[in-house]
């Protein structure tokens, strides 16, 4: 009897354990009430329109799960020979075109091989995962989603390395992970101490072995159904407690019918917005005292992409006569701006080049006044915030360097001390000899800083934009 209590204890044991396991297997996937993961592509999760955050992916599930891309050496672009390009658009793209999904959310990991220059994989893996949104994107012919698309990524992905070396049951694999253990994540001091192991011969052996597996964009991929193509419940004949069934999906999402808002499409979106510089609106001129004017500004938006065109003139028309104050400027100044979120989202952070051309007329006092032309051009860089929902109306901070050129006469008032009432070149030559324009100056630095307030005044409809 002991023993055959001793043996039914042992089971139940055994039974517990793998209960437990699963349990912490099941508790690593997403919630499935809200997120259906493909059996034909693991590394898809799609979801009704209702669901706004993003699915979790732990670590081990996206190791699990994750599809790749390789690159060749130092290159950006996604070669048509890839595994990856015949299966999306040949098989998934078909598949999510048909159930009117949308590209939702991309999850990057280790998109540069550790062997290069960290500095240059930064730049190669921010790269390549803009690379490959607009491919995910362009070949579902979707130029944005209703959401921003957020990327993901590390550059040098030394845990996926450590995994692979586990996997392959290598001599070396504790003294690898003990070393990226110990760096909590710092990228470059573990490839520092990597190269250093063993006389730098680990190094070689993993460069020959293992490098070439992480030159690649490893890819989770979150779809959300269309709003613009969600079924409404009626209320007459579904309650609170209905579900709606996701066409082709198989599974059954909740959607309360007292939330009608969650589903409402994105009927428009920007197409020419108008902008105002308040810097410029609220200008105050040492020496001169406020000189209030006008900055507008009007930015065009393309379907896709990250570049925008900007033209703007500013005006300001200040003649004080009794104290020989003036502060007359027109200036026109066209831009072009990069935005660094791709999908024709157009917010966040973006660079721009510009060129100006500029007329003034500025006096401060009796003896100082210059009237001139000039241009120039330059850089900037700044940052843009949604100040409503529907992202209508933004706030922008801007700076810009560069150079700028001008040719100019200095005037007074009156003539050689005499007080006539009238305004003169400040010239102390030949009359006859006298040519407009005698000085030049040239200055390069910081040119202007911005404070923007930007709203959109004209819409593109964003059925029509989706289904091009």
């Amino acid at each position: 009897m002991q023993r055959i209590n001793k043996s039914l204890l042992k089971h139940f044991w055994c039974v517990l354990f793998v209960l437990l396991a699963q349990t912490s297997v099941l508790a690593q996937k997403p919630d499935a009430s809200l997120y259906r993961q493909l059996p034909k592509y693991p590394f898809v999760f799609v979801s009704d329109s209702i669901v706004t955050t993003p699915p979790l992916i732990t670590d081990s599930l996206f190791d699990e799960i994750a599809h790749g891309v390789r690159f060749q050496v130092n290159r950006t672009e996604i070669p048509s020979s890839d595994p990856f390009v015949s299966l999306y658009n040949d098989s998934l793209v078909p598949w999510l075109k048909k159930h009117n999904l949308i590209l939702r959310e991309v999850f990057v990991k280790g998109a540069a091989s550790p062997e290069g220059p960290y500095d240059n994989n930064v730049w190669l893996s921010r790269r390549r995962t803009y690379r490959l949104i607009d491919f995910l994107s362009s070949n579902l012919d979707q130029t944005i989603a209703h959401q921003p698309i957020n990327s993901k990524f590390v550059t040098e992905d030394y845990a996926y390395l450590v995994r692979l070396m586990q996997l392959a049951g290598d001599a070396e694999y504790h003294q690898v992970k003990a070393i990226w253990d110990a760096c909590g994540g710092d990228e470059r001091l573990c490839k520092s101490k990597l190269m250093a192991l063993n006389g730098g011969t680990t190094w070689k052996r993993l460069l020959k072995t293992y490098f070439p597996t992480l030159r690649q964009s490893r890819m989770v991929l979150w779809y959300m159904v269309n709003p613009e193509h969600m079924p409404l419940p009626k209320c007459n004949l579904m309650s609170t407690t209905d579900m709606l069934k996701v066409p082709g999906l198989d599974a059954y999402l909740p959607l309360s019918v007292t939330d009608t808002t969650a589903v409402q499409p994105r009927s428009r979106r920007h197409l020419i917005a108008i902008r105002t510089n308040l810097l410029h609106d609220f200008l105050y001129v040492p020496q001169f005292g406020f000189a209030p004017g006008g900055n507008i500004q009007l930015e065009y938006y393309p379907l896709s992409g990250h570049y925008t065109f900007n033209a703007g003139f500013t005006f300001h028309n200040h003649r004080h006569w009794d104290t020989h104050k003036f502060f007359q400027i027109r200036d026109v100044q066209l831009e072009l701006r990069r935005y660094f979120k791709g999908q024709g989202q157009f917010i966040g952070t973006f660079v721009d080049a510009y060129l100006q051309g500029m007329m003034y007329g500025i006096g401060f006092s009796e003896s100082k006044g210059w009237e001139g032309e000039g241009g120039g051009a330059g850089i900037g860089l700044g940052h843009s915030w949604n100040l409503t929902k529907r992202g209508n109306l933004r706030l922008e901070l801007t700076a810009n360097f560069g150079m700028f050129i001008t040719r100019y006469d200095p005037y007074v008032w009156g003539n050689s001390g005499k007080i006539d009432g009238k305004y003169y070149y400040d010239y102390h030559g030949n009359v006859s000899d006298f040519k407009k324009r005698n000085h030049q100056f040239l200055w390069f630095g910081p040119t202007n800083a911005g404070l923007h307030i930007t709203y959109d005044i004209i819409y593109r409809k964003q059925r029509k934009e989706a289904a091009r």
